[in-house]
This record gives C-alpha cells, structure tokens and sequence, in this order.
C-alpha cells in the first residue's frame, strides 16, 4: 500500500466545534461540509459532529443527499439553493432548508405541490455581487413566501466578502445593509472569520467553514494562533534514497544542482494528490522535527527533499507534509494559494484514517 496517509483527529474537530459555539454563545452553529467536508471525506466528519452541531451546509441537493444517508436527522442547509424545481419536493422529504436567491428559485417554490411545508432562506447579496436578491427586494419576497403553503419558516441570509481582513471597510458596509433590514426576520451572517468578531450583530445562525476544520481564515495566522485545532495531518515515507554528486540535477527541467554532495529522499506524495506544485523554495517537511527542504520541482506522483540536515536513523520515519507540527497555513503561503485550494485537492488516492 502506498504510504501517503491522511489522520484525522476526531477529538481536535470535536474542539473546534465547542470552541465556535463559545464565540457566538446566543446562536446556532451551522458546520459546513460542502466539496466532500473540504476535501477531509465528509463520511467522516459527518459522524463525529452532527450531534454536536445545529445544522450542516452544503453547496448543492447533491451533497446533502449523500449526507442524508450517513446523517438521517440533522437539518442540511443548501447555500446555493435548488437548481431544478423538483428538487423542493427532496427539501421536503429530507429537511433541506435551501437558500432564495432569484426569480427562477422563488417562483419554483410558489408553484411547487409539497406534502409538508419547507424551512428556506432568502439569499441577500449585500455587497460580494455573487449570489443573492438586491435588499430592497427582500420585503418582496418574504410576502410572497409568507403567504405560501409551502413555506414554514423564513430566515435571511448573506455571505461576507472581506471578513478575512478585518479592518476591510467592505464587512462594515455589508453589515449596515443588513442592519436595515427587517429586524424581525431572523438572520445568518458571520463566516469562517466573522465568527471570531467581537462585536457581531444578533443572528440565529453562524456558519463555520474553513475555521471547522482547523485552519485559519486570518493571513499571516495559524490555526493555533486563534485557539483552534488542526484535525489533519498529512504523512508519508521516503521510498527511494539518491546520493548526489556536485553537478547532479534533481528532477523535470533539471531546476535543482548539487553544490555539494547530499542525500536525496524521494517522498510519495505529488501534486496528483493535492500537494501544491506551486510551492516556493522555502518549502520543507518534518521528518522526526527535522527540517527537509524541498529539491527540484514537485511531480505528479512523487517530490524531492535534501535529506543533508536528517540523520539517518530518521530515514525511515514518517514525513510530515502538513498538520499541527507544519501548518497548513504555512504549506499554503509557500505555494501562493489558500488552505482551502490545498484540502479540496486532496485525491482519492489517500488513504484517511480517524485517530482518538
């Protein structure tokens, strides 16, 4: 078997559930799981909180469907909506509460045939311009709804652009626009990052994404920084030894010589499992605390490391790619991306494992 291995920690994601509840103590936590639990397989993740979360998320009727099977009870919210009007009849068989967001969604719902009425959100955009009905068309909508058979409940809810950056003046002006609104309509606002606002408006419902799963929303901060837990770590093995002279190049394109004679470890693991190609040369991994610097480029199945400052009793220890000891805020800077990009590319082929 190949020994490119995922552990995830279960009792570090149960910490990053109760530690968001305390940020936001008045209102629900929803725990979102769309792109497969953020590459971390969501018939893991999904077990281990749904009884200590208030709702799951998704982006489509897909995903909650697969969740439904694994989680038969917990309220599955759908961020992006229905995309078919026959989907409303599967919200009302299996407690999805989808988002509203345009005409087509609306209208879908108005002129559906339910057996039970549905839980929904009206999507406001309130600034990202991405999804979402103007503010003014909010009073609109919710009467059409409110007069609906088909419609239990009626909650607003909007996605912040810039709360990542918290001195953006963008989060301010989203928050003023939903300040006007009907204050008797119940809301859901905060993200990732807004969750660790102080100063947060009432809402029913947070959402946590990214911050679930131990990861920072916050540049130039780690997971730990903020007081959550990393609950995946990334190992492999070196599985070849190559000892180089002066003059040897390593890998595609020959990017990498040898100043000076040094052993090189061939690491199973490539960016067709998700490790970025992208990643600068300051980039190492942790073999027993040591430091291995990335060598050469980043191949499909298989990346270099100067093995020069290891000793070789520590060979043939595992290599730590990413996880509490090397975080992935850190792996993510080296190759200019996000935590996110980098854990929804997580392949198939890893084998995840759940630890204590």
């Amino acid at each position: 078997m190949r020994p490119l291995k995922a552990y995830l920690s279960k009792s570090a994601l149960q910490h990053n559930v109760a530690f968001l509840k305390q940020q936001a103590p008045q209102s629900s936590l929803c725990t979102v799981l769309k792109a497969n639990a953020y590459g971390h397989r969501v018939e893991l993740v999904a077990p281990i909180i749904e009884d200590h979360a208030d709702y799951f998320a998704v982006a489509a009727i897909e995903e909650a469907q697969a969740i439904r099977e694994i989680s038969p009870n917990i309220p599955i919210i759908l961020l992006e909506g229905i995309f078919e009007h026959y989907e409303y009849n599967l919200c009302d068989e299996f407690n999805f509460w989808p988002a509203i967001g345009n005409e087509y969604q609306l209208n879908g719902l108005l002129e559906s045939k339910l057996h039970n009425p549905i839980n929904v959100f009206i999507k406001v955009n309130s600034g990202m311009n991405r999804l979402g009905i103007q503010a003014e068309q909010l009073a609109h909508y919710h009467h059409l709804l409110s007069e609906s058979a088909n419609v239990k409940s009626i909650q607003v809810m909007t996605h912040l652009s810039s709360a990542d950056e918290k001195l953006s003046p963008e989060t301010e002006k989203q928050l003023s626009i939903m300040a006007k609104l009907d204050p008797t309509i119940q809301a859901t606002i905060s993200n990732s990052a807004h969750i660790f606002y102080d100063n947060k408006p009432a809402q029913s419902i947070v959402r946590a994404g990214l911050s679930l799963y131990g990861a920072s929303p916050f540049d130039g901060k780690t997971a730990t920084d903020i007081g959550l837990k990393p609950i995946l770590e990334l190992r492999s093995k070196i599985i070849h030894i190559n000892h180089l002279k002066i003059g040897d190049h390593v890998g595609y394109g020959a990017t990498f010589t040898a100043k000076h004679e040094m052993p090189i470890g061939v690491i199973a693991c490539g960016y067709a499992d998700g490790y970025p190609r992208e990643v600068s040369k300051e980039a190492y991994v942790l073999i027993d605390g040591y430091k291995a610097p990335l060598v050469g480029r980043v191949a499909m199945d298989m990346f270099m490391v100067d093995l020069s400052n290891v000793p070789e009793s520590k060979w043939q220890h595992d290599v730590i790619l990413f996880g509490e000891q090397l975080p992935i805020e850190h792996v993510a800077t080296w190759a200019d991306t996000i935590p996110y990009t980098i854990f929804t590319h997580l392949a198939k082929r890893i084998h995840f494992h759940v630890i204590d």
